[in-house]
C-alpha cells in the first residue's frame, strides 16, 4: 500500500514537472520520416537527450527528472506525439529507443515501452 501511494505521488509530481510549458511545443507539424521508422509516444513520458542521462533516470524519480529537465537534458513527450526512430543508434539496448521529434535538432532516448508503431 505504501508503495502504491508513493508511486502515485511520484507519478503526479513527475507529470507536473514534465508538463510545465511543453505541451504547445509539439502541437504543430507531424514528423517527416519513413513509414517503417514512424512511431507514436504511448503515455506521457520524459525523454533524455543522451543515453547516459536516460540510464540515470531509471528508476524514475520526479525530483531527478525535474533536475535534468531544468538543465535542458530531459524533455516531456506527450501521449500520441509522432516521432521518428533513429534506426542506427549505436546502442545495443532493447529497452531504449532513440527518436527524433517533429521539430528540433536533437534525438532523445525513450523507453521502448512508451512507443508504438504509428498508424
Amino acid at each position: 500500500m505504501i508503495h502504491s501511494r508513493f508511486a502515485a505521488a511520484t507519478l503526479a509530481a513527475l507529470t507536473f514537472a514534465c508538463a510545465v510549458g511543453s505541451a504547445s511545443v509539439f502541437a504543430a507539424e507531424p514528423a517527416h520520416c519513413g513509414k517503417a521508422d514512424s512511431l507514436q509516444i504511448r503515455g506521457d513520458v520524459p525523454a533524455a537527450i543522451s543515453f547516459d542521462v536516460y540510464r540515470q533516470l531509471r528508476p524514475l524519480n520526479a525530483q531527478r527528472v525535474a533536475l535534468f529537465q531544468s538543465a535542458g537534458e530531459v524533455k516531456h513527450l506527450p501521449d500520441g506525439l509522432t516521432v521518428c526512430e533513429v534506426a542506427d543508434d549505436g546502442v545495443d539496448d532493447p529497452s531504449a529507443v532513440l527518436v527524433e521529434l517533429p521539430q528540433g535538432k536533437n534525438a532523445w532516448w525513450v523507453s521502448s515501452a512508451n512507443v508504438q508503431q504509428a498508424d
